[in-house]
């Protein structure tokens, strides 16, 4: 009983908090600075994803700077050698709209802290880094729909990795479509290719990925998405990583802050995290 209040409460909070802001919307499809259902959020596994590369961003560009906590769990108490492991995660991502047509975006995984218990042995690290780079550009934009390309480098900058290092180069493309007054699709394809540099030789991988969610508003500062991600390998392997169903919700609140929260469940793949949660936290000014 104590819990269902606490929900309701922290639920109250956010809606008041929503309504609050403005409902300062843009004239197409582009989100409004109050605008709650603006862009997909980035998820899956630190390890897949770190510090964005590989997510598919949004069509529009914007100024924002938020904060990302990540966590996962992945639970093999069921296998005959018990195997475990937590992940949890602080990122932070900075945006920045050069023009109506393009922007520059910068992540980075400021740290990242791992339980891992294999067979009843248990090791934990903290880690810091990596980093990316991207440059956005919109193809077209009107009333209803947006379309843009972009291009990310990841940067070797981890210390993770005590003897190599690694790196890679991302393309993709991001859409966005507004359905009616309060809905709304977005999505996009992306083709990832890290390269791990370790001992001389390099060793590289082509990891293709697409996204799709459909954002509902029942108010302008307040949305809720659902939605799914499939990521595979074609080369030097062909793998099926991970097929993650995917739901949350964003709030805009005043002064330009906004949160969020998603959440993310692999049913199919060699990825076997059993849930990814993430909390954000951000401001458009």
């Amino acid at each position: 009983m104590r819990a269902t209040r606490s929900a309701a409460l922290i639920g109250w909070v956010v809606l008041c908090a929503a309504g609050a802001a403005r409902a300062d919307l843009a004239g197409g499809v582009c989100p409004g600075r109050f605008e709650a259902a603006a862009a997909p959020l980035a998820g899956a596994t630190e390890a897949e994803q770190p510090a964005d590369f590989g997510a598919v961003p949004d069509a529009c560009p914007a100024s924002d700077l938020s904060l990302r906590l990540r966590g996962e769990l992945f639970d093999g108490s069921a296998a005959p050698d018990f195997e475990g492991r937590i992940v949890g995660s602080a990122s932070v991502r900075a945006r920045r709209r050069i023009n109506a047509r393009s922007g520059i975006s910068i992540a980075l995984d400021v740290i990242t802290y791992q339980y891992v218990n294999d067979a009843g042995l248990a090791a934990t690290e903290a880690s810091f880094g990596p980093a990316t780079v991207g440059y956005h550009l919109v193809l077209a934009s009107g009333a209803r729909a947006a379309v843009a390309v972009y291009a990310r480098a990841l940067l070797p900058v981890a210390t993770a990795r005590q003897s190599g290092s690694e790196t890679g180069l991302e393309l993709g493309a991001s859409g966005r479509a507004r359905l009616s007054r309060r809905w709304l699709a977005d999505g996009g394809v992306s083709l990832a290719g890290p390269l791990v540099v370790t001992g001389g030789q390099a060793h590289g991988q082509l990891q293709p990925a697409a996204l799709a969610e459909v954002w509902f508003a029942p108010r302008p500062a307040f949305a809720l998405f659902a939605g799914g991600s499939l990521r595979s390998e074609v080369a030097p392997t062909l793998t099926l990583v991970s097929v993650a169903p995917r739901v949350g919700m964003r709030s805009a609140l005043a002064h330009g802050l906004w949160m969020a929260f998603l959440a993310e469940a692999p049913v199919a793949g060699d990825d076997r995290t059993n849930v990814i949660a993430s909390v954000f936290v951000g401001w458009e000014p």
